[in-house]
């Protein structure tokens, strides 16, 4: 029989399984994100407040999930979404001595990021059918037919993209990382001047734009 430390172990590495696999699908739903970020909107409400506002059996995940999408920070999106979550993953239940001289149960668990909630969230503030969501979930962020079918999906329902949608540049005070300020948000045509670009580079920007969400780093 395996030790109680070798079980809680296993657990953690089950429960840390479970993470990994919620970064692929929440890496994925970034794209959905930062693609709709890109295009024209049709109301004055900021899109993250509409979809927090979404209603999903009850449940409805925060607006910083979104912010943390538009910004590529998967990890914070995650970490949001633990912090709503209403699942909990069972790491190790023991006895412990209670009131009275008695032994109680006591349960130690983590949460775990509801990524099905995420996708159903994210179906119905987009209009896009879940079944869909859900086979672009599986493909992740690295896959090139993600991309490519939220672009056509985004572009069917919000016209072309519009802009170009960088994640916030860190700065870096005495030799160390500090955290992100903001992000830039721009036209093909601000680009170009900011750029100095010609009408060929305009052409192959645009064509960027259009079919992908364009994302700009230091690297």
């Amino acid at each position: 029989m395996p030790s109680r430390e070798q079980t809680r172990a296993d657990r953690l590495r089950e429960h840390a399984a479970l993470i990994e696999r919620a970064h692929q699908v929440v890496g994925a739903m970034g794209l959905l994100v930062r693609g709709r970020e890109a295009r024209a909107r049709t109301s004055a409400t900021p899109l993250e407040v509409e979809f927090a506002k979404i209603d999903v059996d009850g449940r409805s995940l925060p607006a910083g999930v979104w912010v943390a999408l538009r910004r590529d920070d998967v990890a914070a999106a995650i970490d949001a979404m633990m912090i709503a979550s209403q699942t909990a993953f069972l790491i190790e239940e023991r006895d412990v001595m209670g009131e009275g001289y008695r032994l109680q149960s006591v349960e130690d668990t983590l949460p775990v990021p509801e990524d099905e909630l995420l996708t159903a969230q994210l179906s119905q503030a987009l209009d896009v059918p879940l079944d869909v969501l859900t086979v672009i979930a599986e493909w992740g962020p690295d896959d090139p037919r993600a991309a490519s079918e939220i672009d056509e999906l985004l572009t069917a329902r919000f016209g072309p993209a519009e802009r170009v949608i960088a994640p916030a540049v860190p700065s870096l005070l005495d030799g160390g990382e500090t955290e992100s300020s903001g992000q830039l948000t721009m036209t093909v045509g601000e680009a170009a001047q900011v750029l100095r670009l010609d009408e060929d580079q305009v052409r192959a920007l645009t064509i960027l734009v259009r079919n992908a969400s364009v994302t700009l780093t230091m690297q």
